[in-house]
């Protein structure tokens, strides 16, 4: 009576134990899981206010530093103005007093004075002085035109207007700078007659490319970028040269142009230069992207300081993202493992209880395996891990490096050459090769492409057999040649297969101009995606790609052009050649995903009817029938091999593949079952086996194997 009462003190000890055990689990879980949700929430939403506040933080900085630069060329007029009026400076020293303003101030392009006809000298009609820095040098130089007429608005308007600041022009010749100037003007007068009309004027001029340098320090990622507009809304700075070069303004770009890319900043811009600080969200229609554009107004002249910061560019990659989303589901899955070992009261050890809680481990384990592969089937974002070419802008950002360091090396900027892709078929030929049929186009500028050579090289192509380039069509609109090929191509191809079937697959179109290491040209040669050759370019509308293109068990998720940064570790056998270090490489790629539902169910539905038949022999498996759960077990071996050689078949490739752990963890359970059958025959007394007539083994039967494949999923895809 005495070792029964103890027996079950101990039992209830055991009991307790286990119950508090659990609770304690289930507590430090659920606090794991919810403390892990609250974080994982407040870093997403911190590293896009991070980014927002640095992203306006630098349009409110590059605002105050130009205002800071501005006021120098302002002072400086104003100050050889106010001399010459009050006669601190007389006509004979202006020459020196030009000389030493800039010498004194180096970011300033010139300084000079312009004289009223015959205010100078009554024998010299005009007379227009000015010191600029030309190649670093400083020249005493003179207008020598009539700076009078009407058309010349930087002299006139200061005459009527007063002080203020000019729109940027180029200057008369060329050949000494060609680049825009902007520069303040403000008038001066006699000593004798302050109040009457002005003597002449005095101005301080800045490159427009010294005020660009501010703007292109600003770190917006690798596509955001920032751009200055003026008064009137004439481009000072813009990723874009051809907007700068061509004086455009933003307003005309979008009424009299019609230019799809610049059209929503205009309403932004208009508030900005009514003085309005501006933030705004906004979603691209044409390339997809997601913005933050801020808007500030320079103090010193009104000209508008803008950035345009690609929020998807700072989100974390998908795998970053699917790991801690994996570690959360985890934090979650045990919660409720151990939440229903309290409810169910498992801690007494009934049968009831214990079959209760093993089913629901198992479904939970199910649950947690689906949702990982509903994480590896998520659309793919690319923004922030791979240099996506959606518009020119982003393009001119990712060619900065080149075109600085073609400056370092005395060359001439690179010479780019725009190409488009649309392919219409594409067939994998091996598990590393696949077929493309397709047209590929290039466009040739009179006076800019004349030395180059007409074509384009695959790298990847990997047979002559299966190469055909043939000529398909030229056409010439005013001074642009287009150049169209049709192309059919095996190309070589790195692709994975391990996490079939819940892969991706990105093929690659690698493009090289044929000229892209030609010496005699002393530039580069890279080619540029002819952007304003498709509607949109939003990955996710499939650009380039014929829509009826036939994939058979693919489909096709992604399309778009993209860098990627090569260096070639050989100058090709020119030994004056320059090594090519970070070259931009062209690729068109088309993402396609797996149908996953066809080999899921053809391969699953099999391998689900094995493990329960398993289960199965394991519920009915006894001294008597062991020896036939045996037998069982070598024919369920040898269909199991058969599924997974046909599997190896349809799939080709080195390594494991995902789908393949399914068998190796059936082999092994169908061996524990084996062995289980053995030590009924042999061992029938082992208190594991013995327990509730083998209850253990089949209580673990299926937490066990789930569990195991739900290692194994978060191994493969974490």
């Amino acid at each position: 009576m005495k070792q029964k009462v103890k027996k079950k003190k101990k039992q209830n000890k055991w009991h307790k134990l286990t119950f508090n055990t659990s609770a304690i689990l289930c507590a430090t879980t659920f606090v794991l899981a919810t403390g892990g949700l609250f974080l994982y929430s407040r870093e997403q939403q911190g590293i896009l206010t991070e980014a927002r506040t640095s992203a306006k933080r630098q349009t409110v900085r590059a605002a105050l530093q130009i205002d800071r630069e501005l006021r120098l060329a302002k002072d400086t007029a104003l100050a050889i103005a106010n001399d010459l009026t009050a006669g601190r400076l007389n006509d004979a020293q202006v020459l020196n007093r030009l000389q030493a303003e800039l010498e004194k101030k180096p970011k300033l392009l010139d300084v000079g004075v312009a004289y009223e006809p015959f205010a100078y000298d009554p024998n010299v009609k005009l007379y227009a002085p000015y010191y600029a820095r030309i190649d670093n040098e400083l020249q005493s130089l003179e207008v020598k035109y009539n700076y009078t007429r009407p058309k010349y608005a930087w002299y006139r308007n200061t005459l009527s207007k007063g002080a203020h600041w000019g729109e940027p022009y180029f200057w008369q010749d060329s050949s000494l700078f060609s680049q825009p100037a902007v520069g303040f003007y403000t008038p001066f007068y006699s000593q004798e007659s302050q109040n009457s009309r002005p003597r002449g004027i005095a101005y301080a001029d800045y490159s427009v490319e010294t005020i660009a340098e501010i703007m292109k320090s600003l770190n917006l990622g690798r596509t955001g970028y920032g751009f200055l507009v003026s008064r009137t809304g004439t481009f000072l700075y813009h990723p874009n040269e051809e907007y700068v070069k061509s004086q455009a303004n933003i307003f005309d770009l979008v009424y009299d142009r019609n230019e799809s890319k610049v059209r929503p900043l205009v309403g932004l811009v208009a508030r900005a230069l009514r003085g309005e600080p501006v933030e705004a969200d906004l979603s691209d229609d044409i390339t997809g992207q997601n913005s933050w554009v801020f808007l500030r107004q320079a103090n010193q002249n009104g000209w508008v300081v803008g950035v345009v910061f690609i929020q998807d560019e700072v989100l974390p990659d998908n795998q970053t993202t699917r790991r801690k989303l994996i570690l959360l589901s985890l934090a979650f899955l045990w919660f409720f493992v151990f939440l229903f070992s309290l409810l169910f009261r498992a801690d007494k050890g009934t049968v009831k209880r214990l079959w209760a809680l093993s089913s629901t481990a198992s479904l939970l384990f199910i649950v947690e395996i689906g949702f990982l592969w509903s994480l590896a089937l998520k659309t793919r974002t690319y923004t922030s891990t791979r240099n996506l070419l959606l518009n020119e802008t982003g393009v001119d950002q990712l060619l900065v490096p080149q075109v600085e360091l073609s400056a370092k090396l005395n060359q001439k900027p690179p010479l780019l050459v725009p190409t488009g892709v649309y392919i219409q078929s594409l067939d994998f030929t091996s598990s590393n090769d696949v077929f493309v049929t397709g047209y590929i186009w290039q466009e040739y500028e009179d006076g800019i492409h004349d030395e180059l050579e007409r074509g384009f090289i695959l790298p990847d192509a990997i047979d002559a057999n299966d190469l055909e380039v043939t000529e398909a069509y030229r056409h010439k609109e005013d001074d642009v040649e287009v150049i169209g090929w049709y192309f059919e191509a095996t190309l070589r191809q790195d692709l994975d297969f391990s996490n079939y079937p819940f892969d991706y697959k990105d093929v690659k179109i690698r493009l090289l101009h044929v000229d892209f290491n030609r010496r005699e040209l002393n530039r580069q040669v890279i080619l540029v995606p002819d952007l304003g050759g498709y509607q949109v370019t939003n990955p996710r509308t499939k650009p380039g790609v014929d829509k009826d293109i036939v994939l058979g068990n693919w489909n096709l998720s992604d399309s778009f052009f993209e860098y990627r940064f090569k260096t070639y570790d050989t100058n090709f056998g020119i030994k004056s050649n320059v090594i090519k270090t970070n070259f931009p490489e062209l690729h068109f790629t088309i993402v396609l995903q797996r149908d996953f539902i066809g080999p899921f169910i053809s391969r699953i539905g099999p391998l689900f009817v094995v493990v329960i038949l398993i289960f199965a022999m394991l519920l009915i498996a006894n001294e008597e029938k062991a020896s036939e759960v045996l037998a069982a077990c070598a024919g369920f071996v040898f269909i199991v091999i058969l599924d997974q050689i046909a599997v190896r078949e349809q799939i080709v490739t080195k390594g494991i593949l995902y789908f393949e752990y399914f068998y190796f963890v059936i082999y092994f359970y169908i061996f524990l079952v084996a062995v289980n059958a053995i030590l009924l025959l042999s061992a029938p007394n082992t208190p594991f086996i013995k327990y509730k007539d083998n209850l253990n083994s089949k209580l673990l039967y299926w937490p066990t194997l789930l569990k195991i494949l739900l290692v194994i999923t978060i191994l493969v895809f974490a």
